[in-house]
């Protein structure tokens, strides 16, 4: 195991004790148990960002100087896409995040997570709402029956509304990665066919 898929590892275990389940048996933590602790899980939430970032920047702990422009346009061979893991339930960020982690973003720009939102709401598996003046994204029925459901979540900041993809909406995604791939690549707009 790499060094890299070792913090892969590690992260998901802090998002799982972070979202109150046992990383280990995938059980719901006891509300009385210390490790759902809401402090606790704000920092879980605050590890689990921090290893997102050493992530993104290839296991390094500090920051490459690079910047985007200029790289190639993001691809992912079809041996890689089958690297990529799907877990049981997780956010467009975390899915993203573990496809970025298969290429060097040293040599070709990132996959944007914002090009699977832009998709599925082109596909209409999202609709957007305004909520509390801000605009959020929310699964339509048939995103609903695709796998994508939302979950009232507390975290560093307090209580949140996260969108979830189970198995089978990473699966779907994974399948239509070239169509992700081209919104985030610029090379097409999410409204075009």
């Amino acid at each position: 195991m790499t060094e890299l898929e070792k913090l892969q590892r590690a992260k998901s275990y802090i998002d799982k004790l972070a979202n109150g389940i046992d990383p280990i048996t995938d059980d719901v933590l006891d509300n009385d148990s210390a490790l759902n602790n809401v402090r606790l899980s704000r920092c879980f939430f605050y590890v689990s960002d921090v290893l997102r970032r050493v992530i993104e920047n290839g296991g390094e702990v500090q920051k490459k100087s690079r910047t985007q422009a200029g790289l190639p346009p993001f691809e992912l061979p079809l041996e890689k896409r089958e690297q990529i893991e799907i877990v049981d339930e997780t956010m467009i960020r975390h899915m993203t995040e573990r496809i970025n982690g298969l290429v060097d973003l040293d040599t070709v720009k990132k996959l944007k997570e914002t090009a699977f939102t832009a998709w599925l709401m082109e596909k209409g598996f999202l609709a957007e709402d305004i909520i509390n003046g801000k605009k959020k994204k929310r699964p339509t029925e048939a995103g609903r029956q695709l796998g994508i459901c939302t979950q009232q979540k507390e975290g560093q900041w307090g209580p949140y509304t996260a969108t979830l993809y189970d198995q089978n909406a990473q699966r779907f995604l994974i399948d239509n990665l070239d169509d992700v791939i081209a919104i985030s690549n610029g090379e097409r707009s999410a409204a075009e066919e």
